[in-house]
């Protein structure tokens, strides 16, 4: 007997014998019921999802194996997929800020368990056996592109989880898997206990000569936090760069950047059990063994199987083409360095000079400085403005909702409306709670999707920054490179709200290739870089008057004046990333490896005996050999961008246009056909398309 999803969802269990009904992560709800959430319900309410997961996956099979429907197959596992998901998604983001130790074990202890169900699931040979002959199935010759675009990517699932392995290699799969997830935590640890262990405690306001304002607060945030007096200084990348960029006291740039990058180098007797090297080269070494079992060359092959890119030696001749053609710039900008320094009685430049004298050649061809431009830019007055532009743009209205629940009183919540209708909500937690993190980030809370019944799931988004917390004297005030991140990460969660595809599998930024997921936010971090636009943010925090048409082009000006630093970083970590997966076994240390890709980039200069690859954190999880993907999309991103400025960058008819071409149908179609549809000239980009 066939069985809809409907009857299946009416046999689940309405509460758990060993869970009380009043769980709010068991409970049905629009909106996660936040403030609700205690530690003692995340393991019972995992366990309780996993258990009837489990009981409906076998009802699943029972009933789908005569003959696999879409409905009942497909839609009904997403269902399960999603739930447990949902959860987990809302573990992670009540886990950014400080929970206790209770919540600490109960939220370790559920993604334990949730990752254990989850390779039982991807490793549930049934399942993948009536995936595949729903798929040859003569129904499946009527189903649109964007089933066709969900199955593929079901299958594909299934083929790296190696059920097309025989049982002795699913098995060695397992391992190396296990061994990948540990050596990944175990360098990420090492990084975080070498960051954690450096402070700086300074009492002395003129050693912080040259910091701004807003980084001095932070400073004297988290000395008063760690119950000191004066100014703490960590190692956070916040910290780093703003010390880098404004500390006139050279012995202090020098000082924190030998820290920085001396972090997980092991010295003396514990240098086993604090040098990252060693971890790094295990984890090089399971990742090319787990490539190899699944019949890729190598790791960077593998990465490639979810990328826009088809070989890794298109990849290599893009980045190698944009390090060639960046040659220009970086001898233009070093020159300008070396001259300006040596004005300022400094002749010899040493790598903890570069980026602080970068910043005051940009300040003076500018002649603006960056405490002058905060003032233009209140994080309110932003908002206000992204949610018009928003409207203007593509169609959409998001109205801040004053009595939403959250997890902090710090979060903006704003339902997205289309035609009057409610289709997703973004919840926005702007301010610095914690020491270190992302300067921004964003998720996916919850995917697009419609049910076998044909409901609509809303989507939910997550923006989160990491910015100065206003005070009784003055608002939140943004910098340029803030402003820049923000819109980064607001078009993340732009591209997760918008989408209407259908299926989960093709649905929100969570289930897009990397590539494509940058794309988005880099288009909309272009218009940081344009001088209308920033009028178009601006509203001065005393009068409200917008920025000067002046003041607009010198930010401009700062923004495109020594970016060679910048450019240089991004080129260089996707090199090394990517050469340390590709080239494995060829002999060389990762440090070997990082060191020739030093040379061949140029440009960037590193303390003696520094090694930056010990604490080279954002390969070891889902980005290893996908970090080029910034100067990959960066291309395709300024390539669309243009379209924007030739048919102006608030024009309504060209928003329609992006979303239709890039968002509305979600991971179906390629990017490289979205954006010649897009561009009307049926243009390349990068890779195969322009014979790179």
């Amino acid at each position: 007997m066939i069985h809809s999803l409907g009857w299946l969802l009416r046999q689940l269990p309405l509460k758990s014998d060993f869970m009380p009904e009043s769980n709010p992560l068991l409970l049905p709800y629009d909106l996660p019921p936040f403030s609700a959430i205690r530690a003692e319900h995340l393991v019972p309410a995992i366990e309780q999802i996993i258990t009837e997961s489990r009981n409906t996956t076998a009802t699943i099979i029972a009933s789908q194996t005569p003959f696999p429907t879409w409905d009942d197959l497909v839609q009904a596992v997403e269902a399960l997929e999603a739930r447990l998901d949902g959860v987990l998604k809302i573990i992670e983001l009540l886990d950014s800020h400080p929970q206790g130790p209770a919540w600490t074990l109960a939220s370790h202890r559920s993604y334990e368990l949730a990752m254990q169900y989850r390779v039982e699931l991807a490793g549930n040979n049934d399942l993948y056996q009536l995936h595949r002959q729903l798929a040859d199935s003569p129904i499946a010759t009527l189903f649109n592109e964007q089933r066709h675009s969900a199955l593929r990517k079901i299958l594909r699932k299934y083929h790296l989880a190696g059920l097309d392995l025989s049982p002795e290699k699913q098995r060695r799969l397992k391992a190396l898997n296990l061994q990948i997830d540990e050596f990944s935590h175990e360098f990420l640890r090492r990084v975080s206990d070498s960051s954690d262990a450096w402070r700086k405690h300074i009492q002395d306001k003129a050693l912080l000569s040259g910091l701004p304002d807003a980084a001095l607060a932070r400073m004297e945030f988290a000395a008063r936090d760690a119950g000191l007096g004066g100014w703490l200084l960590t190692l956070s990348k916040q910290s780093f760069q703003e010390v880098m960029s404004y500390a006139d006291h050279r012995a202090l740039r020098q000082e924190m950047m030998l820290a920085y990058y001396s972090r997980a180098v092991g010295t003396g007797p514990d240098a086993i059990a604090t040098d990252n090297e060693a971890v790094l080269t295990v984890l090089l070494d399971s990742r090319h063994q787990k490539a190899q079992l699944l019949g890729y060359a190598n790791f960077a092959e593998l990465a490639l199987v979810e990328q826009m890119a088809e070989t890794t030696d298109e990849v290599t001749a893009c980045v190698h083409q944009q390090i060639d053609q960046a040659r220009t710039t970086f001898a233009h900008d070093a020159q300008q360095l070396q001259r300006y320094a040596a004005q300022r009685g400094v002749d010899a430049l040493e790598p903890w000079d570069y980026d602080f004298f970068a910043e005051k050649i940009r300040q003076d061809v500018a002649g603006v400085s960056q405490d002058a431009v905060r003032l233009y830019f209140p994080l309110e007055t932003v908002l206000q403005r992204l949610c018009t532009f928003t409207q203007t743009l593509f169609g959409v209205e998001l109205i801040e909702q004053a009595t939403v629940d959250t997890w902090h009183p710090d979060v903006q919540v704003f339902e997205l409306r289309e035609y009057a209708q409610p289709i997703g909500h973004l919840f926005i937690d702007p301010y610095r709670r914690v020491a270190g993190g992302e300067i921004g980030a964003a998720m996916g809370l919850r995917n697009h999707r419609m049910t076998a019944e044909g409901r609509p799931q809303r989507p939910i988004a997550v923006l989160r920054s990491q910015l100065p917390r206003p005070t009784a004297a003055q608002p939140c005030l943004l910098d340029h490179l803030q402003l820049r991140v923000l819109l980064h990460e607001f078009g993340h969660c732009l591209q997760h709200l918008l989408s209407a595809a259908p299926y989960r599998a093709i649905s929100g930024m969570g289930q897009l290739s990397h590539d494509t997921t940058e794309f988005f936010g880099l288009v909309l971090e272009q218009f940081c870089l344009t001088p209308s636009f920033l009028i178009y943010l601006s509203g001065h925090v005393q009068t409200g008057d917008p920025l000067p048409d002046k003041m607009a082009t010198q930010m401009s000006r700062f923004a495109h004046t020594q970016t060679s630093q910048e450019t240089a970083s991004i080129l260089l970590t996707g090199l090394v990333d990517f050469e340390l997966h590709r080239t494995y076994g060829d002999g060389r240390t990762p440090h070997e490896v990082f060191t020739d890709a030093n040379v061949e980039v140029g440009h960037l200069q590193w303390p003696d005996g520094a090694r930056p690859i010990n604490s080279f954190e954002q390969p070891m999880g889902s980005y290893g050999a996908k970090l080029y993907s910034y100067t990959w999309s960066g291309v395709l991103a300024r390539q669309a961008f243009e379209r924007f400025e030739r048919d102006g960058l608030f024009n309504p008819q060209t928003g329609k246009a992006f979303r239709d071409a890039f968002i509305t149908e979600g991971d179906t179609g390629t990017l490289l056909s979205a954006l010649a549809l897009f561009r009307g000239d049926g243009a390349g980009c990068v890779g195969h398309s322009t014979g790179v």
